[in-house]
C-alpha cells in the first residue's frame, strides 16, 4: 500500500437501543429508518398508554404520534453520544468529563411536531432527524436559485421567518439555519449533555473546576480559565453592547436592556397585593413583598444553640456567614479605605463625603471583589464602539410611541437605513410582535 495514499477514516457505528435488537447504522439516517419498521409493531399496553421501549427508558403516552417524536429522538440522541464519544478518543489531551454521569438519555418533552418556518413552507415531521434534513434542503436549493447567470455568487439570504440574514456561501447559510432548529452535533457520552459543535463540548469539559487549570484570569472579576478561548468569551460579559435610548444606561445582554426599559421607562405595574395597594413590575417582587409585609412565615438559623429568625433567606445567610463562619462582607472606600458592612451605606458615604453621582440611567453603584476580598466601586465601564458612537451622537437612535398608554416604545436604529435595526420592547411580552431584524420581547423576570 502506498504510503501516500490517505488513511480511511472509520465511521462510528450507532447502535439501534430498541429492546432487543441492537443493531448497527453508519449514520443516523439509516438508523432512523430502521427505526420506522419497529415503530410498526408498537402495540399499546393493557392500560391503553404506549409504553417507550427503547433501553431503560420509562416515558409513556397516550398519544401514539408523541410516543413515535419520542423514540425517533431516541435515536438521534444516540447518535450525538456515539459522535461525542469519537471525538473525544480522537483528542485524548480533551480531559474527561467529572459531572453526575446520566443515568437514562436527557430527552426534553416534545409535544408538538416539528415545524419547518421557511417561508412558505410551513410542514412538519414526527422524526427530528427528517426535519433537520428537511432544512438543510431548503438552504441547498436557495443557493441555487439565488446564483447569478454567469456563475457570480452573491450573497444568499435565510428565508426562515422573521430572520434576514445573508450569507456568504451556500455552507454557511446550512450553518446558520440549524441554529433555527437547534441542531445538535455532539453529547458528552459521560453526563448527556448536548452541544452545536465539538468545540463546546471541549469548552465544557475544560471549564469544569476539576480540570480549570487557572490559567487565564480575566482582569475585571479575576475569575479564571483554562483556555484563552473562555476567557475571550466570558470577557464579552463586561463588554456593554446594548444602550437605552431614553437614557445614558448601556448593558451587555438584550435581556438586562429589556429589564431596564421595564423599570425604569414603562408605567405598567402588572401584578398587584391582594391584600393592599401595592404594584409591582415583576412576581418575585409581589412575592417578596408579601413574605415582608403580609407573611407570618420566617426562617430560622439551624446551628445549634441560635435562635436566630428572620423573614428573608438573604438576611439569614448573611447572619450564618457573620455570626457562624467569622466571614463578613467587608465593602471598602477607594478613596479613604473606610470600611462599611454593606454596599448601601458606602453608596450614601461616596455621595456624600466624596461628591459622587450614580451614572446616568443607574439606581445604584456597581462593587465587584478585589484580589483580597474586599468589595471596592467598579471604577471602569466597558463599552462596545457601537455604544460610544450612540452615546457622543444621541441623534443616532429615535424613539416612535407605539401604544397611548405609553406601554410599549419601538427602538429604531439610524445607523445605516439599508438594515435598520428596530427593537420593540414591551410591557406585556403577549403584545411583542416582529419589527424588521431584532425583537426584544421582555422576558421573565421571576
Amino acid at each position: 500500500m502506498s504510503n501516500n495514499k490517505k488513511r480511511k477514516i472509520d465511521v462510528p457505528l450507532i447502535p439501534c437501543s430498541w429492546i432487543g435488537c441492537g443493531l448497527m447504522f453508519p449514520n443516523d439516517w439509516e438508523l432512523n429508518g430502521h427505526i420506522e419498521t419497529h415503530l410498526e409493531t408498537l402495540k399499546p399496553h393493557t392500560s391503553g398508554n404506549y409504553n417507550c421501549v427503547w433501553g431503560a427508558c420509562s416515558f409513556s403516552s397516550s398519544c401514539i404520534t408523541e410516543i413515535q417524536r419520542h423514540i425517533y429522538y431516541h435515536g438521534y440522541y444516540n447518535g450525538l453520544l456515539v459522535h461525542g464519544k469519537n471525538e473525544l478518543e480522537a483528542n485524548p489531551s480533551i480531559p474527561k468529563c467529572n459531572a453526575v454521569p446520566r443515568e437514562c438519555d436527557k430527552i426534553p418533552d416534545l409535544l408538538n411536531d416539528f415545524r419547518c418556518e421557511w417561508v412558505d413552507c410551513n410542514r412538519t415531521f414526527i422524526s427530528i432527524v427528517e426535519f433537520q434534513d428537511h432544512i438543510v434542503q431548503h438552504a441547498s436549493f436557495e443557493y441555487e436559485i439565488q446564483k447569478s447567470p454567469d456563475d457570480e455568487r452573491p450573497k444568499i439570504q435565510c428565508n426562515w421567518n422573521f430572520c434576514k440574514k445573508q450569507m456568504d456561501n451556500k455552507y454557511r447559510l446550512i450553518e446558520h439555519i440549524r441554529t433555527h432548529s437547534n441542531k445538535k452535533q455532539v453529547a458528552c457520552y459521560h453526563c448527556g449533555e448536548l452541544f452545536r459543535t465539538k468545540t463546546t463540548l471541549f469548552d465544557h469539559l475544560r471549564r469544569q473546576p476539576e480540570n480549570n487549570t487557572q490559567k487565564y484570569q480575566c482582569a475585571q472579576c479575576s475569575k479564571y480559565f483554562a483556555t484563552e478561548k473562555l476567557l475571550r468569551s466570558h470577557m464579552l460579559k463586561h463588554v456593554n453592547c446594548f444602550k437605552c435610548t431614553m437614557c445614558d444606561m448601556t448593558c451587555s445582554s438584550a435581556s438586562a436592556l429589556a429589564t431596564h426599559v421595564r423599570y425604569r421607562h414603562l408605567k405598567e405595574k402588572p401584578f398587584k397585593c391582594v391584600e393592599c395597594e401595592y404594584r409591582c413590575v415583576r412576581e418575585s417582587d409581589l412575592n417578596q413583598h408579601v413574605q415582608l409585609v403580609h407573611s407570618q412565615e420566617v426562617h430560622r438559623c439551624e446551628e445549634s444553640g441560635c435562635n436566630y429568625a428572620v423573614k428573608t433567606f438573604q438576611a439569614l445567610r448573611k447572619h450564618f456567614f457573620e455570626v457562624h463562619k467569622n466571614t463578613t462582607f467587608i465593602y471598602l472606600c477607594h478613596c479613604c479605605e473606610k470600611p462599611f458592612k454593606s454596599g448601601k451605606s458606602l453608596s450614601v458615604h461616596l455621595i456624600k463625603k466624596h461628591d459622587f453621582q450614580l451614572p446616568s440611567g443607574h439606581r445604584r453603584f456597581t462593587y465587584r471583589i478585589d484580589e483580597n476580598g474586599f468589595y471596592r466601586l467598579e471604577t471602569t465601564r466597558i463599552e462596545s464602539l457601537e455604544v460610544t458612537e450612540q452615546i457622543l451622537t444621541p441623534t443616532t437612535f429615535e424613539i416612535s410611541e407605539i401604544t397611548e398608554d405609553s406601554n410599549s416604545y419601538e427602538i429604531v436604529s439610524l445607523t445605516n437605513s439599508q438594515d435598520a435595526e428596530r427593537i420593540l420592547v414591551s410591557s406585556d411580552r403577549g403584545e411583542a410582535r416582529p419589527a424588521g431584524e431584532v425583537l426584544i420581547s421582555l422576558p421573565s423576570l421571576d
